[in-house]
């Protein structure tokens, strides 16, 4: 499908100004998309997940009355309500992306397909307990999705910004693994600021190259925001998280 083509057309066909920035935004972000994969040489094609952070659940519908099905949040609060608020829409997978406290757990459960964000077995049997319960009381009934999060700097810091260092990453799958109500899916990452992206996510490459050799159904790799998108499909992102350059500057909060 010519993504691109579809967005351009779909901003020619609509009389409501902001559908039509959304569907612009979107065909220049697929264009990249494109671009980046031809590069590559990549034959299989990213997904690409809109980050809604701060923009009202009118965006998402409009997102949705567009074309895209894969809505990423950061904080879950926001989340909950955004998601309670748009309500059931056809295929609509909400991912939550932002760094997880063991205490949210329950509530994320509850409206998010996937959670990109799980650093430490704390967050790990959060989510399972959690699960358990969703599923025990009839609410889910499919494993959660479970991506864990990686720290690419180098060296790694304690500093409470999220990311498991990888020489703990083997536990953390193991814990994720065990668990009847996750699938370990794959690797999430930020790369560092201050740094070139294309060192770090060669770094991410090769590990979850090791993680797949111990479990190979985790191969999915979050990776890539609107400023180094390119250099995540270079390295092997299935999923690129895009926020700004759909929806624009964020809301100041």
């Amino acid at each position: 499908m010519d993504f691109a083509t579809a967005f351009h057309s779909a901003a020619e066909n609509t009389t409501d100004e902001r559908t039509r920035e959304l569907a612009l935004n979107l065909a220049a972000v697929h264009e990249r998309i494109d671009e980046a994969s031809v590069a590559a040489g990549r034959e299989d094609r990213p997904q690409l997940i809109v980050v809604t952070k701060y923009f009202p659940a009118s965006d998402v519908r409009r997102l949705h009355e567009l074309g895209v099905r894969h809505i990423g949040e950061n904080k879950d609060q926001e989340a909950g309500a955004k998601a309670q608020e748009v309500g059931p829409l056809e295929e609509l997978t909400w991912h939550f992306i932002g760094q997880l406290q063991s205490n949210k757990a329950k509530s994320v459960v509850r409206y998010a397909d996937w959670v990109h964000s799980a650093d430490r077995v704390k967050i790990v049997n959060g989510l399972h307990k959690a699960m358990e319960k969703e599923i025990g009381e009839g609410h889910r009934e499919q494993p959660l999705n479970l991506l864990l999060q990686v720290d690419l700097r180098d060296p790694v810091s304690e500093d409470g910004r999220g990311g498991c260092s990888p020489k703990n990453l083997k536990a953390l799958a193991e814990a994720a693994a065990s668990s009847p109500h996750l699938r370990l899916s794959g690797l999430m990452a930020v790369a560092p600021l201050g740094e070139e992206p294309e060192p770090a996510f060669a770094r991410l490459a090769t590990i979850a190259e090791d993680l797949r050799a111990d479990h190979p159904g985790a191969s999915m790799l979050s990776a890539g925001m609107s400023q180094d998108l390119e250099a995540a499909v270079a390295h092997g992102a299935t999923h690129l998280r895009i926020g700004r350059d759909v929806l624009g500057e964020r809301p100041y909060r």
